[in-house]
């Protein structure tokens, strides 16, 4: 398991866990969790990013079969199923949501306004009107914000540090992730500041994987910058496009709400 993922889930679950135990310990209480993602569920969750969550839990007293039952919906990388899953978790009651990436975020906001609902790893949930501030969120929502559209630009100065004659450079983002907008603008900006051209391109299944990468080539780009998205870091692993030594994949701090 990537060590740096597996630490930041482990950081989500710690904010989880904060946010819960404001409800006040209750040793005869099983808890209900619902867990809402974009990406596929994983064949063995201890083998998987998502376990670091399980024993971050587990290490604050939480487990499974004890005093907790996790409800888990994956959209399976089809965003138009989080609306769905959202409101399957309303119903069936849970005391709190944890939604990880933007568009189950989203979702869950959409979904509900009473129960309490902890974001991951969210770029810009003010601008995306999640939260009304970082330091006074209100609602129902609290969790951990990151800088990902921050630092893409950082990520443009990488790849020409790398490589001082590229002049040509895709930027893959998913469709269905509203907070692409943001870093688009300002990875475009600075492209043009340093004399780069760039091209966006979209991909939210394995098909758009390939034909996106088939137009880059076609564009002769000579650097790829991925947004940050559940969908390609999963994709990473199994899309043979996505091993491509000229990838720049994103890496974030993150703070509390």
């Amino acid at each position: 398991m990537n060590k740096r993922r597996e630490l930041l889930i482990a950081v989500g679950a710690g904010a989880f866990a904060a946010s819960f135990a404001s409800f006040g310990q209750q040793p005869t209480k099983i808890w209900r969790v619902g867990f809402l993602s974009q990406r596929n569920r994983p064949n063995s969750f201890q083998s998987d990013v998502f376990g670091a969550f399980l024993d971050g839990l587990f290490e604050l007293g939480y487990a499974e079969g004890k005093n907790l039952v996790v409800e888990w919906r994956f959209a399976d990388g089809d965003n138009s199923r989080l609306p769905a899953l959202a409101n399957d978790l309303v119903h069936t009651k849970v005391d709190v949501i944890l939604a990880s990436g933007t568009p189950a975020a989203s979702a869950a906001k959409n979904a509900t306004t009473s129960i309490p609902i902890v974001i991951a790893s969210i770029n810009d949930p003010v601008g995306l009107g999640l939260v009304k501030s970082l330091s006074r969120p209100a609602g129902n929502i609290t969790g951990l914000a990151n800088l990902s559209a921050d630092l893409v630009p950082k990520q443009l100065e990488m790849l020409r540090r790398i490589s001082p004659n590229l002049t040509r450079v895709g930027f893959l983002t998913h469709p269905g992730n509203p907070s692409h907008a943001t870093s688009e603008e300002q990875v475009r900006s600075a492209a043009k500041k340093i004399g780069v051209n760039l091209w966006s391109f979209k991909a939210a299944n394995p098909q758009e994987n390939e034909s996106a990468f088939a137009s880059m080539a076609g564009k002769k780009v000579q650097g790829v910058i991925v947004a940050a998205d559940q969908y390609f870091r999963q994709r990473r692993v199994s899309s043979p496009s996505l091993h491509s030594n000229t990838e720049c994949f994103p890496s974030f701090p993150m703070r509390n709400l």
